[in-house]
């Protein structure tokens, strides 16, 4: 257990992190009647680089980073490591490979959540809506594993109980995300993300400055764990395995919604260049960091029943005090920044995709900003409460809410995109064919994975009847492709206002 001096260093952590949240909802507050809800939803679309590198990063980066990877790396060795550097380009991915494209549009359209493409693309509130509730059902049961996750963690570490870090985190991420909106959540996105990347190297020295030299635990290694080092390892990892990490860990984040939202929140074109340029380096040395400290865990602890604890473990047998609780911090901010911006998708999703689309299509600016803010409470209260007593079956459905997501979404997202000839029935019959067949293949029959993840084989089947159906049925109408393709002049004369 760690002392009063860790504990009081989180509490300070935590009392920034209120603070940024008040500034937040100050600024939210100071926002013009009618740049309310953009200002809440996408930050008034004025992201500098560092906001948007640790915002991308930071939700991308979830505790999967820094606890469930550094775990997988201690049980199965350095193949699960490899498979990590896969998440490596994800800010290069999200800006490069959909930032131009989709920055243009949401400024031209008015998008303010990552539906509002899916809504104009294909004009259909049947899409419009499935996409909304899939949202709330996928991005919602995540919340609750990232809180349940985290504090299990912690309370094992820390010995305080868990029900009280579930009350404490998840008060505080719905109070200053519910109040301060995207600013709210980005800047303590960046907040967060600074922690994580010091404190790593801050643990990286701890760690060799306890080792002396890294002999002993090369030998010790060798001697005991030789499998940990060498391919396939522990994992008995292939070429199916690797594609499958490449796809879940690379395009499937991009396309993630709470991850590709932020690709229409930045200022400018040099700040897009300078997130593409520095992004990679941070993250790269986040990801072979942590994972390598779940290596040496199995030096300083190598019978640990939760793998999951390597990094708390190697943080409390290396350092002590207020130093420990400001590393101990790092995996707690990649909960908290991941969830914060979860919980505005999901805010989003219900009340401008499913509330507006179905029963309140004339909503003003002003009561949708107001509106957002109390589902946001809602909804982040809501996962509290379920996290105080999780469900048992959360962890399947936590592996739904990831895959399940990017076989639902990233075949309609890219081509609402990039392709002009997409309709709404390829879009309809892309998302439930993509899940189906994930679900089906995860749960029952391994063998639609083709020794893949069944995700990659439902991305497939998702892309064919996806092109198949559109191809089969009628044409997007005029003023459709005029919007997505067309010059501003030729937009500005469709009416009414596109986006409103």
């Amino acid at each position: 257990m760690i002392n009063t001096g860790a504990l009081i260093t989180i509490g300070i952590y935590l009392l920034v992190i209120a603070a940024v949240g008040v500034w937040a909802a100050i600024d939210q507050k100071r926002a013009r009647t009618g740049q309310k809800t953009e200002n809440y939803y996408v930050g008034g679309r004025r992201l500098g680089p560092l906001v948007l590198i640790f915002t991308i990063l930071a939700s991308a980066a979830s505790a999967g980073t820094f606890i469930g990877g550094p775990g997988l790396v201690y049980h199965d060795g350095i193949a699960f490591l490899l498979m990590a550097l896969f998440q490596v380009p994800t800010v290069f991915l999200t800006v490069g490979l959909l930032g131009k494209k989709y920055a243009i549009l949401a400024r031209k359209l008015n998008f303010y959540t990552f539906i509002d493409i899916f809504k104009q693309r294909f004009e259909s509130r049947t899409v419009t809506t499935m996409a909304g509730i899939g949202i709330v059902i996928f991005l919602g049961a995540y919340m609750v594993a990232q809180y349940a996750g985290g504090a299990h963690i912690l309370h094992a570490v820390t010995g305080v109980p868990y029900s009280t870090l579930v009350v404490v985190f998840a008060a505080l991420v719905a109070v200053y995300t519910s109040f301060g909106g995207f600013m709210g959540a980005s800047v303590n996105d960046t907040v967060q993300g600074i922690i994580m990347f010091v404190g790593g190297l801050i643990l990286w020295v701890a760690v060799f400055a306890s080792l002396g030299t890294a002999t002993p635990m090369n030998s010790h290694f060798a001697e005991k764990f030789p499998q940990l080092l060498t391919l396939p390892g522990g994992t008995g990892a292939n070429i199916g395995t690797f594609i499958s990490f490449a796809l879940i860990f690379g395009l499937l984040v991009v396309s993630s919604p709470h991850v590709a939202i932020r690709a229409m929140s930045y200022r400018d074109s040099k700040t897009a260049h300078s997130a593409i340029a520095w992004s990679p380096i941070i993250m790269y040395v986040m990801t072979i960091g942590f994972s390598l400290m779940g290596l040496m865990a199995r030096y300083f602890a190598p019978a640990l029943k939760n793998p999951d604890l390597a990094i708390p473990t190697i943080i409390t047998q290396t350092v002590n005090g207020p130093l420990a609780g400001i590393l101990l911090s790092a995996p707690l901010a990649a909960i908290m920044s991941t969830v914060s911006s979860m919980l505005l998708v999901v805010s989003g999703a219900v009340v401008r995709d499913i509330v507006r689309n179905l029963f309140v299509p004339k909503m003003t600016d002003q009561t949708s900003s107001r509106t957002s803010v109390g589902v946001s409470l809602v909804i982040g209260l809501a996962t509290m409460v379920v996290a105080l007593k999780p469900p048992e079956a959360l962890e399947l459905i936590v592996i739904f809410a990831l895959s399940g997501l990017g076989a639902f979404f990233t075949i309609p997202f890219f081509g609402a995109l990039y392709w002009r000839r997409a309709t709404a029935a390829g879009a309809f019959v892309s998302m439930l064919s993509g899940l189906i067949w994930y679900i089906v293949g995860q749960q029952w029959l391994p063998s639609l994975g083709a020794g893949m993840d069944p995700v990659v084989t439902a991305l497939i089947v998702s892309a064919v009847l996806f092109v198949a159906v559109s191809l089969l049925t009628k044409r997007p109408p005029r003023h459709v492709i005029v919007k997505f393709w067309g010059t501003q002049a030729e937009i500005d004369k469709l009416e009414p206002k596109v986006g409103q």
